[in-house]
């Protein structure tokens, strides 16, 4: 059986609306950014994107924290993306080791988690990990728990999860029903691109 580490923020939950509201809150922003807009920013890196939101690096960091605290208070109305539970539980049910590894706080997920009914379904939860130091964590993470790091994949939705990975050297499935687009996510080469979630268990089947 694999080890299989999960993106939570667009890969397990659908936090997009919240995560833009809370930025609206955070940085007074009172003109709302057009659905044409927001495509564009998904096809950038998170920085790109930061940028033309005119939200200077230095700021990230303390903008990160403090949106996690006002997640934590919308948790109860965060929804999980279609299927992605049910394939939660299944790989679970076939043996697979599971793990969280997000930027967003483990407080936040273990919310999340409850209310899905999805807790014991995970063998650990890394939260608050930086924006930018995936490849850092993922390392941690197969070292602290004996993991083979040939048969480990990370599951996640952004162009830094796909790249966070590569430096790690562990296989990739990047999925498209989260932050960044299809086509920006195939161009930095993950292992997999995936459509629905059913895809990760065929993926599994497969390797």
């Amino acid at each position: 059986m694999s080890a299989i580490i999960f993106d939570f923020d667009g890969t397990i939950a659908d936090t997009f609306e919240t995560v833009v509201q809370i930025f609206y809150d955070l940085t007074g922003r009172h003109e709302k950014v057009s659905p044409k807009e927001i495509e564009r920013l998904r096809s950038m890196t998170l920085l790109h994107a930061a940028e033309e939101l005119h939200v200077r690096p230095w700021k990230m960091p303390f903008l990160l924290m403090r949106g996690r605290r006002r997640m934590s208070k919308q948790m109860t109305h965060v929804y999980a993306h279609r299927d992605v539970p049910a394939v939660i539980k299944k790989l679970h049910a076939e043996g697979h080791q599971l793990f969280i590894m997000s930027s967003n706080s483990t407080h936040n997920i273990k919310l999340f988690l409850k209310k899905h009914d999805l807790t014991a379904e995970f063998v650990e939860i890394y939260g608050s990990v930086g924006l930018l130091n995936k490849s850092k964590v993922l390392k941690k993470v197969i070292k602290r728990n004996n993991l083979d790091a040939n048969d480990t994949w990370y599951i996640g939705d952004e162009i830094r999860d796909v790249v966070g990975a590569h430096h790690a050297d562990v296989r990739v499935m990047a999925v498209d029903w989260g932050y960044n687009t299809a086509d920006i996510l195939k161009t930095y080469n993950p292992t997999k691109l995936l459509h629905i979630p059913i895809e990760i268990i065929a993926v599994l089947e497969e390797s």
